[in-house]
C-alpha cells in the first residue's frame, strides 16, 4: 500500500501550452513566488474552460512523449512545459539529490516501484484526466480536482492540482495525492531537500 511508503518521506523530513493573446479585458496580478513579476490576465484565460484545456494538454503531452520516446528524447519534460517556476526549481533540486542518492530517490516507493507526480502509477495505455472540477480564485490561481485513469485503472485515482497563471498560461504549482492522506508533493520535496542538506552538514 503506497500510504505506508509515503510515511517514509514524511518521517524522513520530520508542450502544448495555452497561448495568451491580448483579446478582451486584462487585469494585472502579482504572483506569490515573486511579487515583482506582473502578469497580464485575459478574460479568456481566467476561465474554467482554459484551466480544463491546460489539464488535458498536460496528459496529451505526457502520452505523446511516452509513445514516441525515441523521437521525443530531447523534448522538454512535462515539468518544464507545465510546472510553475517554483515547482520546476524544487524538482530540479530533488533531481540533483537523487542523482547522488543510493536510496532510489524521492519518487521511488519501495517494492511498488516509482511513482510519477503527474500520473501516480497509471502507466497502462493512454493516461487521462477525468471528472475535472475547477475552482477559480480571484488571485489568478485555481484548485483542480480530477481522477487520473489509464487502461486498467478504470475507477481512477484522485489527484489535486494547485495552479497559477504564469508567463501567460496556467501552470501547475503543486500536486497533491488525495488518496494518500493528501500527500503534498511540493511540501515533502522541500522537506526532502532540507533533510539532505542537514545530512551533508553532519
Amino acid at each position: 500500500m503506497k500510504k505506508v511508503v509515503f510515511s517514509f518521506a514524511v518521517a524522513a523530513v520530520g508542450a502544448t501550452l495555452l497561448s495568451c493573446g491580448n483579446m478582451g479585458k486584462v487585469r494585472v496580478t502579482a504572483t506569490e513566488v515573486d511579487s515583482t513579476v506582473v502578469e497580464v490576465v485575459t478574460d479568456t484565460l481566467n476561465t474554467v474552460a482554459a484551466v480544463e484545456k491546460q489539464v488535458n494538454a498536460v496528459y496529451d503531452y505526457w502520452n505523446d512523449c511516452r509513445e514516441h520516446y525515441d523521437e521525443n528524447e530531447d523534448k522538454p519534460s512535462v515539468d518544464e512545459c507545465f510546472g510553475s517556476r517554483e515547482w520546476r526549481e524544487v524538482r530540479e533540486q530533488v533531481a540533483a539529490i537523487d542523482r547522488e542518492c543510493e536510496c532510489g530517490g524521492f519518487f521511488d516507493f519501495g517494492d511498488e516501484g516509482p511513482l510519477d507526480a503527474w500520473v501516480y502509477d497509471c502507466y497502462e495505455g493512454a493516461v487521462s484526466a477525468n471528472d475535472i472540477e475547477v475552482k477559480l480564485r480571484p488571485d489568478s490561481t485555481a484548485e483542480v480536482n480530477f481522477l487520473v485513469k489509464d487502461a486498467v485503472t478504470l475507477k481512477g485515482i484522485p489527484i489535486r492540482w494547485l495552479m497559477r497563471i504564469e508567463d501567460g498560461a496556467w501552470r501547475v504549482a503543486n500536486i497533491i495525492f488525495v488518496k494518500d492522506d493528501n500527500f503534498d508533493i511540493l511540501e515533502n520535496m522541500r522537506g526532502y531537500i532540507e533533510y539532505n542538506q542537514q545530512e551533508q552538514k553532519e
